[in-house]
């Protein structure tokens, strides 16, 4: 049994409690940060077989110039091994009539676009001569999904071919159960100012000067894999952090907080003065059962979506689409089993092997939850079927790897922003949070977010 003082503890070893603890390091804070699982960077793993390049969670990166993301990468010395997606990230499909065809990317495209018909184009130009929402009772506003919303403003062949697979792709969900202010702000926010998405749009591209990094001109990862980020920010911890801890017990004292840690079959007592809840919504609902118990309500009413993600390796001369862009996302008025494929070779170099292709499937989410639990044999017939169909794959894959993501994706469903505000009002002094059900669901989101709780904890003094 072992004691030690430490000021803050951070519990969860993923991309937002790497960015907390290594922040609070750089400024000469004490930390500690443990993980109970195997490895460091939560769902951000890059795995090496057979000559492959496997992503078993996030496959790449965009940033915005305010994300802090952006100057870590520069710190870390990570932009030599930057590879971007360039024009090949900006070309994306969905499934229509059981054939890929492109996604528009402005609205030139879409109103040339086969995704839409000529109804949907006709209505999609009404856009910015919609009025914009008006609750019936502005002191109590009824808030709009995602489906209300975008049906409001472009119509109903806008949500089922562009917006319904875009969701499906970010969020392993549908559009009928997410919040429109919650999940997607900034296009609300466009609306409030502007009264249209497009006027606003234009008016946002217009004012908006070029960028000032070539990491915020495309979608990138890493030569050696989105892997390379959360292991960089894990030399930078060295001994403050480590793997296979398990949290037994937290109760609160007159100087903070008194942890037990189980490690390699022995007791550890960790005494903070903080102590950061970084893992998942489910996670941290079950620590703040112990430490703060009306604290932990608002989070078990977040839900996750269930993902298997279904890595396929082929011969090139195997597969007959040219596998020229991102990806393919699957609407769901195709009533298709899968949720859309990544063309991860075609995104990155040194995904595969000279003369193959790597192919990585979704499937779940919350349209279909069941189905991520499939049995290997059956989920596997489910994907080589779909893929064959979708992009004319012939024979076995020569490379094959599941991975299951219990809970991948917090839900941002109506209301959830209050349910936030419920659970910081609540929470004791020097317990903190981070993670992507927060503020965002991003690779940069959920960085933010630890960011944000270690200038919490660095806005105190600290301790002697």
């Amino acid at each position: 049994m072992s004691h030690i003082d430490i000021e803050t503890l951070i519990v969860g070893g993923g991309i937002a409690g790497l960015a907390c603890a290594v922040h609070l390091k750089e400024h000469g804070r004490s930390v500690r940060l443990v993980e109970r699982n195997d490895h460091l960077g939560g769902v951000i793993r890059t795995l090496s077989e057979g000559g492959y390049r496997i992503e078993t969670g996030p496959n790449s990166l965009f940033l915005r110039p305010e994300d802090p993301l952006l100057d870590y990468v520069v710190k870390l010395g990570l932009e030599r091994a930057v590879v971007q997606a360039g024009l090949t990230g900006k070309r994306r499909f969905i499934l229509k009539g059981g054939k890929p065809v492109p996604l528009p990317t402005s609205i030139l495209e879409a109103i040339t676009t086969p995704a839409l018909s000529l109804k949907g184009k006709l209505r999609l130009l009404q856009e910015p001569f919609i009025p914009p929402y008006e609750p019936n009772d502005p002191e109590d506003p009824t808030e709009e999904t995602v489906a209300q919303f975008v049906s409001r403003r472009f119509g109903s062949d806008f949500l089922d071919w562009i917006i319904d697979p875009f969701v499906k792709g970010v969020y392993a969900s549908s559009p009928e159960i997410l919040s429109m202010e919650d999940t997607f702000p900034r296009l609300t926010a466009l609306e409030d100012r502007y009264g249209s998405i497009i006027r606003g749009a234009l008016a946002m591209q217009w004012g908006q000067k070029p960028p000032s990094s070539p990491l915020t001109r495309s979608i990138f990862s890493f030569s050696e894999g989105m892997g390379l980020l959360p292991k960089a920010l894990a030399d930078r911890l060295g001994t403050d952090a480590g793997t296979n801890a398990e949290v037994i017990g937290c109760t609160r004292n007159s100087e903070g907080f008194r942890t037990a840690l189980l490690f390699d079959e022995e007791t550890y007592y960790l005494h903070s003065r903080h102590v950061v809840l970084a893992g998942s919504a489910t996670q941290t609902s079950e620590l703040l059962q112990e430490i703060s118990p009306e604290s932990e309500g608002p989070l078990s009413e977040i839900p996750y979506a269930p993902i298997a993600v279904v890595s396929m390796g082929f011969s090139r001369k195997n597969v007959s689409h040219p596998l020229d862009g991102f990806g393919l996302l699957v609407p769901t008025k195709e009533r298709r089993k899968i949720l859309g494929i990544l063309f991860s070779s075609s995104l990155f170099p040194g995904r595969a092997p000279e003369g193959q292709v790597l192919l990585t499937v979704f499937v779940g989410g919350m349209p279909n939850p069941k189905l991520a639990f499939a049995f290997d044999e059956d989920l596997i017939d489910i994907v080589q079927k779909e893929v064959e169909t979708i992009l004319g794959s012939k024979g076995q894959p020569d490379f094959l790897r599941i991975q299951r993501w219990e809970g991948a994706i917090p839900q941002y469903t109506l209301g959830h922003r209050t349910r936030i505000e419920r659970l910081t009002e609540t929470l004791p002094e020097g317990i903190h949070l981070a993670g992507s059900y927060l503020s965002g669901v991003s690779v940069s989101q959920s960085f933010t977010s630890g960011i944000e709780a270690a200038r919490k904890i660095l806005a105190t003094p600290p301790q002697p």
